[in-house]
């Protein structure tokens, strides 16, 4: 089982790299055995990145990029391909959130979150897709979230577009499973990561918040890695299309 969640040998591609959950999972990935190409939009991140990739051991490559443009997602991908002939594992964790009331939120608000979360979903694995089913096999993760399974007040744009993901998710699977192509989904809840730090930190709020969590705390990075390793491996040879709810329990109340 330990041999079959090594990753020596592939490539992965792993976009919203520069920061967060997506910093975790690229480096989870290197210290599986994967060499990594970085996308984001910020270079300054992504070569920080890449730094400690190198350090691992692995190769990884920082190709700035906004997600949410297709022709820039085409182009790094493009890039990508040349420099490490192909891509076995595609995690796309870029994305964006917005908290504000339905009735106070603007139409370029509305298309800047959906942009962000759905169009940058279908524009990345539309051009990882199209390397993978040609070559009849690979592995995508797309990190989805637990508002999309149950929609969040104050946070209607993200709730719809991480809604969108998930079944996005499942249409690709369906579609490319002839090809050897898995695909599938982590929705998380609420992990501790540079931008809910604020939030967190604050005792009171931390509180109010973990007593909506059955197991009583907020995820840390390091397990949603772990079930992003397990997806890309062969471990989970036979899954595809599913969604993975790493939330503590919270969608269950």
């Amino acid at each position: 089982m330990t041999d079959k969640l090594r990753l020596d040998g592939r490539t992965a591609l792993v976009t919203g790299a520069g920061k967060g959950l997506g910093r975790a999972v690229a480096l989870g990935l290197a210290q599986a055995g994967a060499n990594v190409a970085l996308l984001a939009r910020t270079a300054k991140d992504l070569e920080a990145v890449a730094a400690e990739i190198v350090t691992l051991g692995r190769e990884a490559m920082a190709l700035p990029a906004d997600a949410t443009r297709s022709a820039e997602v085409d182009g790094a991908v493009a890039k990508a391909v040349e420099r490490f002939g192909a891509i076995d594992v595609l995690v796309h964790a870029a994305g964006g959130s917005l908290r504000k009331p339905a009735l106070e939120i603007s139409d370029d608000e509305w298309e800047s979150v959906i942009a962000s979360n759905l169009d940058s979903t279908f524009y990345v694995c539309r051009a990882v897709g199209r390397v993978m089913v040609a070559r009849g096999q690979g592995s995508i993760i797309n990190i989805a979230s637990a508002a999309g399974l149950r929609g969040r007040p104050s946070n209607s744009p993200y709730s719809a577009a991480k809604a969108g993901v998930i079944n996005l998710t499942r249409a690709l699977a369906r579609e490319w499973a002839p090809s050897g192509v898995r695909v599938n989904a982590i929705a998380p809840g609420r992990f501790l990561t540079p931008l809910t730090e604020d939030e967190m930190g604050d005792p009171e709020r931390y509180q109010a918040f973990v007593r909506q969590v059955p197991l009583g705390r907020i995820g840390r990075p390091e397990e949603l890695v772990e079930l992003t390793v397990w997806l890309a491996s062969d471990a989970s040879g036979f899954a595809t299309g599913s969604v993975m709810v790493i939330d503590g329990g919270q969608t269950l109340l």
